[in-house]
């Protein structure tokens, strides 16, 4: 396979996700095996919900099975980015990978005990502001923005070297498909189950994602030191 171009073309990006070429071997089967699980998940807790309560929300919500579905798979994706990050070793794309561990390690521990809503009643608490205020209620939902703010600069800085990791590009595409499904049936108040599956689902296309990144790396026969240079010069040209 021929090395990638040491500058950036969103472009070229744009045709290589359109053309990625085949999966890495195991992909597919271990994409087929967490989605048909998740959905499964989904469902028997949407069925038992409405035969036991009559609430097919019942084992969603905060502190439910539901969000410690969500936990595991932030915290399942924030250790494959260990993995890489470990794999990849001393380069600066290995810096990524980290950070991208521990961020995603935090969004699972503000998922589970809603650490942003916290950080919201203790600014509210320490101003003195009025938490039903119209304008300073939605600092909660300012800090969750804040998160995708930081994530997108993050890989803006590492574009070059993210643009060949097609695999992950497609995978977090659908990712984000289905997040922004979440947010209509949340804005729409459609369904609470519903929102909440699609948010479990999306946390599992995430994690294939990155475990699609993992493979694909191997495949490319990045991890080596030797191997890296094309790395450590794309990031010199930037």
């Amino acid at each position: 396979m021929t090395p990638p171009p040491a500058g950036f073309s969103w472009l070229d990006t744009l045709k290589a996700v359109r053309r990625p070429g085949p999966p890495p071997p195991g992909l597919v089967a271990v994409a087929a095996v967490l989605v048909t699980g998740c959905l499964v998940t989904i469902l028997a807790l949407a069925g038992l919900g409405q035969a036991w309560y009559d609430n097919p929300h019942r084992f969603f919500g905060e502190r439910k099975a539901g969000t410690y579905l969500s936990f595991l798979n932030l915290v399942a994706t924030g250790a494959m980015a260990a993995v890489i990050a470990r794999r990849l070793g001393p380069v600066p794309f290995a810096r990524f990978w980290r950070l991208a561990a521990i961020g995603f390690v935090w969004l699972g521990c503000d998922d589970l005990f809603t650490l942003h809503e916290q950080i919201d009643r203790g600014v509210h608490a320490v101003l003195g502001w009025d938490p039903e205020d119209p304008i300073t209620d939605h600092l909660d939902d300012v800090i969750v923005a804040g998160y995708g703010v930081l994530a997108l600069l993050l890989a803006h800085r590492y574009r070059v070297e993210l643009a060949r990791l097609t695999w992950m590009h497609l995978v977090l595409g659908g990712a984000f498909g289905l997040f922004t499904g979440m947010v209509v049936a949340d804005f729409r108040h459609w369904s609470k189950t519903l929102e909440d599956g699609l948010k479990v689902l999306s946390g599992t296309l995430i994690f294939v994602g990155f475990v699609a990144t993992r493979l694909q790396l191997a495949q490319l026969q990045l991890c080596p030191a030797a191997n890296l240079l094309p790395l450590r010069l794309s990031r010199r040209t930037q």
